[in-house]
């Protein structure tokens, strides 16, 4: 006889559930001829519990329906299935939808299901794989059933290739205000996971409001240059997703990263923002590549980052300075006491030299009541990195520095010559980076705080860019911002990002100083600003681009001819 079955799991991992219960029902005597994909689903009745993965099944069996539902039954117990009060979470639930054309009403069993026609989740992965079977009795299809539903309950199918996988987390939403700083949900997806921060080898965990993108990438490059494999994870992307996971500089493939947000999703679906769910997600794909490093750089602060589930045997310090004061506080104590929050007992603590005193004393106090050793970059040059930008030069210190601390920690001798020849190469994307563009030299730098831009104008002092192009999210003081890069050049075209949290230039251009304004252009499309900056900049004549790694994301990927992947990271608060 052919029935068709549906499953669900909102408990313990949830892919894993579904697939030991179809292998179940098969050993029992129901045959699984097709199944469909898995969808998430949002939870129907009682709201305040994890989201589902649901699916149906096509099985061939030659029970009867009473034989069926004790073999369901059955099943349900073998994966211990809980549920802690009706309508509550469940390790797995079957239910019977069809029994051939047949219907069989009796005190334990209705089928077709009764409440089939209501449940988005169940017709939606029943009309994938029968779009064309009709209820018995009221002769509509899955198909009409679920286009009649003026509610399909949030129903998603999960993603099977890595475009879809772009697409999924394209749309899942910033963080809520209760939940934006918090380890509790990323530290309880890991738990689910098997602990993988704990198997990816010693961490490098690097904070600082600015070069710790470059500081991460060249000192992971250091160790994989001394021959170790290396995990690298930094935020956020500039031209690619993967960029932000990395094996001995490496991207993750497009396969992995599928398989890995799937085991993430499967054990915390609805549970993780875009962040948390790449975090794990790296903290995964590092176990799962035995690497000897990680090297991790902190998202937003330090203490209460998600990567700060990381257990931590180096903690890097770049930089302290006034940033996302509405969440680490106003003060640069508070910013301080926030990077100073990756510090690990026992760890080596690592603190960039251009540390204000006062931001220097609270990283101290930790690192003391922490009984972790605190030590600073040497002073040195690297030829190698001429033309790359001077701040680079005391990033690379940095890096080198923290490569060979890990390395002692690890029992490992570092090299520091093989070490020092990698660095060039390992620099992140957006960062002094040189193009040529109808014949002009195209500048792209992401800084976005005023350390960041101050660094980038020194680059420009006595030779200012004809024209800058500059865009600016709208947590940052932008006309601020906007007047210092304007100094670094002749013209100033103000834009936006593609990033939900890019501020529109007019705001930029009224909170500049008055005696800056004169001859701002204000240009909405990015790319646009750009062609217009190239045209305005004589030939062989310089344009810089600045004030965002998004806006560089979009210059770059701009002129590639596709767009940025730009997803909703971070909290905007109104």
């Amino acid at each position: 006889m052919k029935v068709y079955l549906s499953l669900g799991s909102n408990l313990g991992d949830r892919l894993a559930n579904l697939e030991r219960a179809l292998e179940l029902l098969s050993r029992g005597g129901c045959r699984v001829v097709k199944k469909s994909s898995v969808y998430e689903t949002a939870p129907l009745y009682y709201l305040k519990q994890p989201a589902f993965f649901n699916m149906a099944a096509a099985c061939e069996t030659p029970l009867a329906p009473e034989g069926l539902l004790k073999l369901i039954g059955a099943v349900e117990r073998g994966l211990r299935r809980r549920r802690l009060f009706k309508n509550g979470p469940r390790t797995i639930d079957i239910d019977i939808l069809y029994y051939g054309d047949r219907v069989v009403k009796t005190p334990e069993l209705e089928v077709p299901h009764p409440r089939l026609a209501e449940r988005g989740f169940v017709l939606a992965p029943l009309a994938e794989i029968a779009p064309a079977l009709r209820h018995p009795a009221s002769g509509r299809t899955a198909v009409k059933m679920l286009a009649a539903l003026k509610d399909p309950g949030g129903v998603r199918k999960l993603p099977s290739s890595y475009a879809e996988l772009e697409k999924w987390l394209r749309v899942l939403p910033p963080p809520s205000v209760e939940g934006h700083y918090s380890l509790r949900p990323v530290r309880a997806a890991l738990a689910r996971l098997g602990y993988p921060e704990k198997n990816m080898g010693m961490v490098v965990h690097i904070a600082g409001s600015t070069a710790k993108t470059s500081a991460a990438c060249m000192t992971a490059a250091a160790l994989s240059a001394n021959g170790w494999t290396t995990g690298l994870y930094t935020s956020p992307h500039v031209r690619s997703l993967r960029e932000r996971i990395k094996v001995d500089g490496r991207e993750i493939s497009e396969r992995d990263m599928l398989a890995c947000f799937l085991r993430v999703e499967s054990v915390a679906a609805g549970e993780l923002s875009f962040f948390e769910t790449m975090t794990a997600a790296a903290f995964l794909y590092f176990s799962l590549r035995r690497t000897r490093f990680a090297v991790v750089e902190a998202g937003l602060g330090g203490r209460l980052d998600a990567t700060n589930a990381v257990p931590g045997g180096v903690a890097g310090i770049t930089s302290v300075s006034l940033e996302h004061t509405d969440l680490l506080g106003p003060r640069l104590s508070d910013i301080a006491a926030h990077k100073a929050g990756i510090i690990k007992p026992g760890a080596d603590v690592l603190v960039g030299n251009g540390v204000p005193e006062p931001a220097f004393r609270v990283v101290e106090r930790s690192a003391s009541s922490a009984r972790a050793r605190v030590h600073r970059p040497p002073l040195v040059d690297f030829p190698s990195l001429t033309g790359a930008g001077a701040f680079q030069v005391p990033n690379a210190a940095f890096a080198m520095r923290a490569a060979a601390l890990a390395a002692a920690r690890a029992g490992r001798r570092f090299r520091p010559g093989p070490a020092a020849l990698a660095l060039r190469g390992s620099i992140p994307p957006g960062r002094f980076q040189k193009l040529s563009v109808g014949g002009r030299r195209v500048v792209i730098d992401g800084a976005h705080n005023a350390e960041g831009v101050a660094a980038l104008v020194r680059e420009f002092a006595g030779c200012p860019a004809d024209v800058c192009v500059a865009a600016f999210m709208n947590d940052k003081s932008g006309g601020t911002l906007a007047a210092a890069l304007s100094s670094a050049a002749r013209r100033l075209i103000l834009t936006r990002s593609f990033s939900y949290r890019s501020a529109p230039p007019s705001e930029i251009r009224a909170s500049m100083p008055a005696a800056a304004r004169r001859g701002v252009l204000l240009m909405e499309n990015p790319m646009k600003a750009l062609l217009r900056a190239v045209k305005l900049a004589p030939p062989g004549g310089t344009v810089l681009v600045a004030g965002s790694l998004y806006l560089a994301g979009d210059v770059l990927s701009g002129l590639r001819g596709h767009s940025a992947f730009h997803p909703r990271e971070m909290l905007v608060k109104s």
